[in-house]
C-alpha cells in the first residue's frame, strides 16, 4: 500500500465524507504507522473539506479538470512519514502539507514539504522532469506568501496559503500548467510508479544493523542494477566456496560513489549467508568512518531501546570493527576466527609491509602495544587478513572493497597489494577480481586460480542521484581534460557552482539545500594556506573535533556540518557523503600547461611534488572531496593575496578559469541576496 486513497477530482468530490474518512482509517490501521488519534481525525476532516472545495472550483473552471488526480497520505519509503496530499495535473504536481488550526507556515512544515518534493523529484519515476510545487496550507492563515527556492534545486517556490485561498491557488496552478487538462496524470499510474531512493551510508548502516526499515533498504539496493549484479555474483561465489571447501578472495572495485560500502553492508546481512550459518564481519581501516557510523548506530539504538548511552555504545562497538584491532586480536590466539566471511571496506587503504613495520617500531618506542593497535609484524595487512582466514580448514571468503583512485596517504597499498599477497603466499586461493583491478594493479592477469569478472566492478555512481556521470566529470577535471569534462556536466540535475569568496559558498549552500538535507565544507588536508580565510586543516586542530557530531548533529548545533565553521578533510569524509558540499580548493593543486600540479607546503613556501606516488595521493585527495556530494556542490577558489607569495592570485585565477572551462558555473552573491552569473 503506497497511498491511503486516490481518486480523480470528480470521484473525490462525489464520494461521501464518511466513505473517504473510513477508507483513511482502514488504511491507517494496516499501515504500520499507528498514528491515528482524535487530532488526526480532525486534521483529515479539515483537509478533506478544503480539498473538496478546491476540486469543485477546478471542475467549475474547466470540466476537463474532472480527471485531475487526487492522492491522500502517500507514503515516503524509509522516512516513516507520509505526504498529506498530491494533486496531479498534466505537467505539474502540487504537494500539500496541511497544518490544521495553524495561522502560519512554520519552518518545520516548510522543511517537511520540501523533503517530500525533493524525494519525488529524485526518485519517483512518474514525477521525473515534471514541475513540482510545494504547498503549505495553514488553515487559519489570513494571508499568503511565497518562500523562494534557488534555481539550483529541482522544485518550485513554496506556496504558503490559508484555507480560504487554497482552492484559488490550485486553480491558478492548474491554469498555469503547460499541458492540456486532458493530459492529466493518472492517479493509479502515479501511485503504482516505481520509487527508487538511494540510501546514504549512515542511513543504510543504521537500518541494516538495527533492523529499522531494513526491507526498504534492501529493496532500494536490489533495484540498483550494478549492485544487484555484483551481489548475486558474490552469493554464487560463496556457495561454491562452501560446497567445495574453497578459499576465495574477491576484489570488488568501483568508482567513487558507486555503492561499495552499501554492497558490503548488504553482503554482511545476506539472508543466504545467515541461513547457511556463515558468520560475517565488516571491517574497515577508515577510523573516522567507523566513528561516525558507530555514533549513528548508538543514537538510534538508544532511541529505539530506551537503554543507557553506555549500553548503546557497547552495542555499536560490537557491530563494526577496526581492521587493526581485529588483526591484533587474531595474532594473540593463532586460532581460526569465528567468521567465514570477511568484508574489508576501503581495502585500497590497507597498509603495506613498510607501513606495518613503521607502526610496529612506533609501538616499541612507546614501550607498549595497545590492543587496538595494529599487530607487530612486517607483512602487509592483505597478507595478514589472508593468513588469519587461511587458518580455517574449510571454505572461506574475503571480500575486499577497493575504490578506484582513492589512495590518499603514504603506506596505503592499493589493489595491487591484495593481488601480490595472494600470488606470493596463498596461490591456492581462488582470486576473482574485476578488469579494473588488474589494470590498476599493473600485474599480469595470467596465473592459477585467477578469474576476471566484469561483475566485480561497480562502474556507475549512485551517490549523485541525477548525475550518473559525475565520477567521469571529476576524473576528466583531475586529468586535464576540460572538453571531456563538459560532456559529462549536468547543471540541471547536479549543479556545480564556482565562487571566489567563501561567504558566497556558505550562502549558496544555505540557499540551495532544502528540507532536512545536510551540507558542509570540505577541504584538502594539504592546504594550510586556507588558514587566513578561517579554514583550518592542521591535524592537531582536527583531532580536537568530534566528526561524528559533524556528520550527525542537527541544524542549530555548532558542532555540526551545518554551522559551516569547520571543514572535513579527505580523511574525515572518505566513505561518507553529504547532500551538498562546498569544496574549498587550495594552492596544493594548481593548474599548469594542460595538467594539474600537486604541491606540498614546507616551511614558508610551496614546493612541487615530484614522486609519482605522492603526486597521485594529492590528486586523489581532490577526487575524494569532489565526489562527496549527492545533490550538488559549489567550489570555492580563493582570490588570493598579492602581498602573500604563498597565496598567489594568478594561480587561483588560472584555476578558476580552468574549472569554468570544465563546466562549473561561476556565480556571485549580490547585495540583495540572489545569485548572479
Amino acid at each position: 500500500m503506497v497511498a491511503y486513497a486516490s481518486y480523480t477530482a470528480q470521484e473525490f468530490l462525489t464520494s461521501p465524507d464518511d466513505a473517504i474518512f473510513a477508507r483513511l482509517v482502514r488504511s491507517d490501521a494496516v499501515s504500520g504507522f499507528s498514528q491515528f488519534s482524535h487530532k488526526q481525525g480532525w486534521s483529515w476532516g479539515e483537509a478533506v473539506r478544503l480539498m473538496k472545495s478546491a476540486c469543485k472550483q477546478l471542475i467549475a473552471t474547466d470540466i476537463r479538470y474532472s480527471d485531475v488526480g487526487v492522492v491522500l497520505e502517500y507514503r515516503i519509503p524509509r522516512r516513516e512519514k507520509r505526504l498529506d496530499a498530491a494533486f496531479l495535473f498534466g505537467g505539474t504536481i502540487a504537494i500539500v502539507e496541511f497544518k490544521a488550526g495553524s495561522s502560519s507556515a512554520r519552518s518545520d512544515a516548510l522543511a517537511q514539504v520540501a523533503d517530500y518534493c525533493l524525494d519525488l523529484a529524485y526518485y519517483h519515476a512518474e514525477s521525473q522532469g515534471l514541475k513540482i510545487v510545494p504547498i503549505v496550507c495553514s488553515t487559519e492563515a489570513e494571508s499568503s506568501q511565497v518562500v523562494p527556492t534557488s534555481d539550483a534545486t529541482l522544485i518550485e517556490d513554496t506556496q504558503c496559503v490559508g484555507g480560504a485561498d487554497f482552492a484559488a491557488l490550485l486553480t491558478r496552478i492548474a491554469n498555469d500548467d503547460k499541458k492540456k487538462p486532458s493530459d492529466n496524470i493518472s492517479h493509479e499510474r502515479w501511485c503504482a510508479s516505481s520509487y527508487r531512493p538511494i540510501p546514504g551510508v549512515i542511513e543504510t548502516t543504521v537500518s541494516l544493523f538495527n533492523k529499522h526499515g531494513s526491507d526498504d533498504i534492501n529493496a532500494a539496493l536490489a533495484d540498483r542494477d550494478t549492485i544487484d549484479r555484483s551481489m548475486q555474483a558474490i552469493e554464487g561465489i560463496a556457495r561454491d566456496a562452501r560446497e567445495r571447501s574453497q578459499k576465495t578472495l574477491c576484489l570488488l572495485t568501483g568508482v567513487p560513489g558507486a555503492g561499495k560500502t552499501l554492497t558490503g553492508l548488504r553482503i554482511a546481512h545476506s539472508p543466504e549467508f545467515m541461513k547457511a550459518g556463515w558468520r560475517s564481519v565488516f571491517l574497515s581501516g577508515n577510523g573516522p568512518l567507523l566513528k561516525v557510523l558507530k555514533a549513528a548506530l548508538a543514537v538510534d539504538y538508544k532511541d529505539h531501546q530506551g537503554c543507557t548511552k553506555a549500553v548503546a555504545q557497547r552495542h555499536a562497538e560490537s557491530l563494526l570493527h577496526s581492521v587493526h584491532a581485529y588483526l591484533a586480536e587474531a595474532q594473540k590466539t593463532g586460532s581460526p576466527p569465528s567468521e567465514s566471511i570477511v568484508i574489508f571496506d576501503e581495502a585500497q587503504r590497507a597498509w603495506d609491509a613498510a607501513k606495518m613495520q613503521k607502526m610496529a617500531a612506533r609501538q616499541r618506542s612507546f614501550g607498549a602495544v595497545s590492543e587496538l593497535s595494529p599487530p607487530v609484524a612486517a607483512t602487509s595487512e592483505p597478507v595478514q587478513i589472508l593468513e588469519v582466514m587461511n587458518r580455517h580448514a574449510g571454505g572461506v571468503m574475503v571480500v575486499a572493497l577497493c575504490g578506484s583512485g582513492q589512495e590518499i596517504h603514504d603506506g596505503e597499498a592499493g589493489v595491487g597489494e591484495w593481488i601480490a599477497a595472494r600470488n606470493l603466499s596463498y596461490a591456492n586461493w581462488r582470486l576473482i577480481c574485476s578488469p579494473s583491478a588488474i589494470e590498476r594493479a599493473g600485474v599480469n592477469a595470467a596465473g592459477a586460480n585467477l578469474e576476471v569478472w566484469p561483475s566485480m566492478h561497480l562502474s556507475s555512481s549512485i551517490r549523485s542521484h541525477r548525475a550518473s556521470e559525475h565520477a567521469d566529470w571529476v576524473d576528466a577535471v583531475l586529468t586535464g581534460r576540460p572538453k571531456d569534462a563538459r560532456q559529462h556536466m549536468d547543471q540541471a540535475g547536479f549543479p556545480i557552482a564556482l565562487v571566489r569568496r567563501i561567504d558566497d559558498a556558505r550562502a549558496w549552500l544555505r540557499k540551495t539545500t532544502l528540507g532536512s538535507r545536510r551540507f558542509g565544507l570540505v577541504a584538502s588536508s594539504g592546504c594550510s594556506r586556507l588558514r587566513p580565510y578561517g579554514v583550518e586543516v592542521a591535524a592537531g586542530f582536527r583531532k580536537e573535533l568530534d566528526y561524528a557530531e559533524w556528520f550527525t548533529a542537527p541544524r542549530g548545533d555548532l558542532r555540526s556540518s551545518f554551522a559551516l565553521e569547520t571543514a572535513a578533510t579527505e580523511f574525515e569524509c572518505q566513505g561518507l557523503e553529504l547532500d551538498r558540499v562546498a569544496v574549498c580548493w587550495g594552492w596544493d593543486l594548481t593548474v599548469g600547461d594542460g595538467e594539474l600540479l600537486p604541491r606540498t607546503f614546507r616551511g614558508a613556501k610551496w614546493t612541487n611534488v615530484r614522486r609519482a606516488r605522492e603526486r597521485e595521493y594529492t590528486i586523489n585527495k581532490y577526487r575524494v572531496l569532489l565526489t562527496r556530494a549527492r545533490e550538488g556542490m559549489v567550489i570555492w577558489v580563493p582570490l588570493g593575496d598579492e602581498s602573500d607569495p604563498t597565496r598567489s592570485p594568478l594561480e587561483m585565477d588560472r584555476l578558476a578559469d580552468y574549472l569554468v572551462d570544465c563546466g562549473a558555473q561561476p556565480i556571485r552573491h549580490s547585495v540583495n541576496g540572489p545569485f548572479l552569473p
